[in-house]
């Protein structure tokens, strides 16, 4: 991303930056992630395809507009640390990649990463950081569902216990897993090179880009991308979180969906997921990014990230 910077103090600014960009992106984007979920869910209770329309009437109507916002605690719980474990592993995983490539190819100026590189380091962090977040997303995803009136958090996980034990919060993890590393690996290998494009093209013509506008831009085009390739994986985890008697493995789970649904039954809110993850990773990488800058400028050192 942006220049190296000195190793003391790195961890808690990237802990602390990816903290802030979750907490907000949460607060904001959390009416995408209830109305996704809700028609997610439609298929299960016997109501057709359910518009995103329909929907969103359904919810205002029965839970006023502050019911567009129910989950946003167990949100908050899940993706704030989540998104902060996932900055972490990602500033030190490319600093181990960036080391090895200069080792690997006698190179001790090299300061970008290869385009596989980038793939491998985005895909292991998302994968790491949401296996241990694991039960807030069984969480997030159950509170938000109308399937389920949890009253508050801790009968939710007792109940969550009471069903399914320890195993029941991590039902659906390999979908998870399977969704998120490869959208993690191609947002970040899309990421990486918009950027590149962005600053090539203005420098090309003698145009003055604005740090933020290059980062937002590339935000969005990665986003909207990896969203789209990756979204049967959304629905099957959500189908197996929700209903984990009735989706019992990935496998099964695919070939009931495909012989219930047909294939467009796998891409049932793929519009709330697209809009709300393009947004949703331009505003939590551009603000990142943006307390990376802000704090190498207060200290007059450059920042841990690595160059992008």
């Amino acid at each position: 991303m942006s220049p190296e910077t000195k190793a003391k103090g790195g961890s808690i600014v990237h802990l602390g930056a990816g903290a802030l960009s979750g907490m907000t992106s949460c607060v904001l984007l959390q009416p995408f992630d209830l109305l996704k979920t809700r028609v997610q869910q439609s298929h299960m209770q016997g109501t057709g395809r359910g518009s995103v329309l329909q929907v969103l009437r359904t919810v205002v109507q029965s839970e006023g507009v502050r019911g567009l916002w129910r989950g946003t605690i167990p949100t908050l719980l899940r993706n704030a640390p989540g998104t902060s474990l996932y900055f972490y592993f990602l500033n030190h995983t490319k600093t181990l990649s960036l080391t090895a490539e200069r080792r690997i190819l006698g190179d001790a100026q090299r300061s970008k990463l290869s385009a596989a590189s980038n793939m491998l380091v985005g895909a292991s962090s998302r994968a790491l950081a949401g296996f241990l977040l694991m039960p807030g997303t069984v969480l997030k995803v159950q509170y938000e569902s109308s399937l389920y009136r949890y009253k508050g958090m801790m009968p939710a996980v007792m109940e969550i216990w009471r069903s399914g034990g320890f195993r029941g919060f991590f039902v659906g993890a390999v979908p998870t897993a399977i969704r998120d590393a490869p959208y993690a690996g191609l947002y970040m290998l899309l990421y990486e090179s918009v950027k590149s494009y962005e600053r090539a093209f203005a420098e090309g013509r003698g145009i003055s880009l604005r740090e933020t506008t290059v980062t937002m831009v590339a935000g969005v085009s990665a986003g909207l991308t990896a969203s789209y390739l990756t979204q049967p994986f959304d629905l099957v985890k959500t189908r197996m979180q929700l209903r984990p008697r009735e989706y019992t493995s990935v496998a099964q789970s695919f070939v009931k969906i495909f012989r219930e649904e047909t294939m467009l039954g796998f891409f049932r809110g793929i519009s709330l997921r697209v809009l709300r993850k393009g947004i949703q990773a331009s505003l939590v990488f551009t603000l990142y990014e943006w307390v990376l800058r802000t704090n190498a400028a207060k200290n007059s050192a450059p920042s841990t990230a690595l160059k992008a």
